[in-house]
């Protein structure tokens, strides 16, 4: 299957963005029908680049202020890089009618942000909480007076949360939750745990057996609740005991700008962190080749020139079908 041209690429979020923006005002409008909004969910639901141009003209009403139904006020700011004259033109029109369209849709959907394979994004809450999304993540988020609620449904965030003591910033994951004031930590979701790294501040995970962590060895009763250091990183596997440990913050990170440090991991480890961002998925032929350990660092998206970095410091085969590149032994006399 040949990829689409950049060009093509262009043309589909051109596209998606003034039907996202003709949504918008279609939405708004005084003759809102089910039938309506039976076409939108169909609408959503085709593309998954439909639901993120949708969210980005959201996104222009959130730059500004009191937008009053009869016309446009000043933006507080506006950055046309990457925005067409004509998507320019597309976004102002849909201002026009923007603010009950947002509530509706808020109301409706709720403020779900996801990414796509290969895909990060920044999401500003409105508190000024920042969230940097990872590859292939979901998340919503709710806002009330007393409780600011995120819930992880999938993948990675990084939250750098802005203090409000009269709001606590709480995360769920799975069947646990981080609970922080103002502080700066990475969480991840997936098949087979949650793993909370904290950057600086302060959190407390629940739902943490403090006595069964290995690194901490605490005596005393059994407690649902774990306090993390700066630098320290929980992970909550399934069907194991807790571990704290203290990884390389760069590492943990390192995503946030397009790379995967690897430091003595196994081959296994590493083809399935780099499969995160690519739809071009790695595989292994044995177990063998599996126990490699591998370090560097390497680009997200670049499954390709990791499996020949690989094949070559190893002397592996590589073989490479649709949308697979498998890694294997070389043949004797290879």
């Amino acid at each position: 299957m040949t990829p689409p041209s950049s060009h093509t690429s262009r043309t589909i979020r051109r596209n998606a963005r003034a039907e996202a923006a003709a949504w918008v005002v279609r939405l708004s409008g005084s003759h809102r029908t089910p039938e309506l909004e039976a076409g939108f969910r169909r609408w959503l639901a085709a593309d998954v680049e439909n639901g993120r141009q949708f969210e980005r003209v959201t996104e222009v009403w959130d730059t500004a202020r009191n937008v009053p139904v009869g016309g446009i006020t000043r933006l507080i700011r506006w950055n046309p890089s990457g925005f067409g004259t004509t998507w320019a033109r597309v976004a102002a029109v849909a201002i026009l009618g923007v603010s009950a369209a947002l509530v509706s849709y808020r109301i409706w959907l709720g403020d779900t942000y996801r990414t796509a394979v290969g895909e990060q994004r920044l999401v500003p809450l409105e508190d000024g909480t920042r969230v940097s999304l990872n590859s292939d993540t979901r998340m919503s988020v709710r806002m009330t007076a007393a409780r600011r609620h995120v819930t992880l449904t999938s993948g990675e965030a990084y939250f750098e949360v802005k203090h409000d003591p009269a709001r606590p910033f709480v995360v769920s994951a799975g069947t646990h939750d981080v609970t922080a004031i103002g502080t700066s930590f990475v969480v991840r979701y997936g098949p087979d745990g949650t793993a909370v790294t904290l950057v600086e501040g302060k959190v407390t995970v629940s739902n943490a057996n403090s006595a069964s962590v290995t690194q901490a060895q605490k005596a005393g009763p059994p407690t649902s609740r774990e306090t993390l250091k700066p630098g320290e990183r929980l992970v909550l596997a399934r069907n194991t005991p807790p571990r704290l440990d203290f990884p390389r913050i760069d590492a943990v990170t390192a995503w946030r700008h397009g790379e995967v440090v690897l430091d003595r991991t196994t081959l296994a480890e590493a083809v399935a962190e780099m499969n995160r961002y690519e739809d071009e998925k790695l595989m292994i032929d044995s177990p063998e080749i599996a126990r490699l350990g591998i370090s560097g660092i390497y680009h997200t998206g670049d499954s390709k020139g990791f499996a020949e970095s690989v094949a070559k410091l190893y002397h592996l085969h590589i073989t490479e079908q649709h949308d697979r590149i498998r890694l294997s032994a070389a043949a004797a006399g290879d």
